[in-house]
């Protein structure tokens, strides 16, 4: 029996059926398996690497989420852990900010009131001065550059008696008037170099000072400035050295002026030095604002 197969065309283009127990099936038979199965392995294979590209691929987006997941909980963790770490701070913050506040808000206060205390007494202080400072310049009028005062015409412009008058009405003032009080500590120094030096000056017999009207000439404020200035360099006389003053000397005609009139050039020295730290004190050589 012959069993038939089935239809192949042939190399001549003509179709014949093959018997199932022909050579010729069988080896088309077995050709055919073999593209089968070979496009079925290379399907698999295509498949099976299809399959493993997916499931890396799917391993690593599932690595990524689980990565970045974790890099969310532990940014969380650390927000968490600052909160805790700065929440006593931020809940005693506006406490601090209160007592600063209310510390400088006192410093301030205090400043205030303080300034207007000092503002207040200096104004009494400055009535009180105007008060008392024109009596301690009075008591040292005979020093004046111009018509000194208290002396009849020919006269030396002070002796020895005046300056101890001068000294007295000084002392008066600083004590018993309440003057003493007032000055400033430059003042209050200028005071006593001139009380000292009028002290000095009152023991001595005989002073080297101008007579009015005759030495009115040689009086002036440019050449008074002169004569110190000859004292200081040619003489090396210190006029602010009360102690080591020599009052006094054998008169000479022929002396030069710095040294004929020296000890009025001292004493008048130390009582403009005086006026002008009064003056400061009182702020009465500037102009008016």
């Amino acid at each position: 029996m012959v069993f038939f197969g089935p239809i192949v065309r042939s190399g001549t283009g003509d179709y014949e059926i093959i018997p199932f127990r022909t050579g010729k099936f069988a080896v088309h038979s077995r050709r055919f398996i073999d593209v089968s199965l070979r496009k079925v392995g290379a399907a698999l294979v295509v498949v099976g690497f299809v399959l493993s590209w997916w499931q890396i691929a799917a391993a690593q987006s599932l690595n990524e989420l689980q990565l970045t997941k974790t890099q969310r909980e532990i940014s969380k963790l650390d927000a968490e852990i600052d909160n805790l770490r700065y929440e006593p701070f931020t809940k005693w913050l506006p406490i601090i900010g209160g007592l600063i506040t209310g510390i400088v808000a006192g410093f301030f206060s205090f400043a205030v009131a303080h300034r207007l205390q000092v503002a207040t007494l200096d104004q009494a202080t400055h009535g009180k001065r105007l008060e008392c400072y024109p009596q301690i310049v009075k008591a040292t009028s005979q020093l004046a550059l111009y018509f000194p005062d208290g002396h009849p015409t020919g006269t030396a412009s002070f002796d020895s008696h005046e300056c101890r008058v001068a000294g007295r009405a000084m002392s008066e003032w600083y004590f018993f008037t309440g003057g003493g009080l007032l000055l400033s500590v430059p003042a209050r120094d200028a005071y006593f170099k001139l009380a000292r030096a009028l002290t000095r000056a009152s023991s001595a017999e005989v002073l080297k000072v101008p007579k009015f009207p005759s030495d009115a000439e040689e009086i002036s404020a440019e050449k008074v400035k002169e004569y110190r200035s000859k004292l200081k360099q040619e003489q090396k006389l210190d006029l602010d050295d009360v102690e080591k003053w020599t009052f006094g000397g054998p008169p000479s005609e022929t002396e030069e002026p710095c040294m004929k009139f020296k000890d009025y050039l001292f004493l008048q020295w130390l009582s403009s030095q005086l006026r002008t730290e009064l003056s400061t004190d009182l702020g009465s050589r500037r102009r008016p604002t």
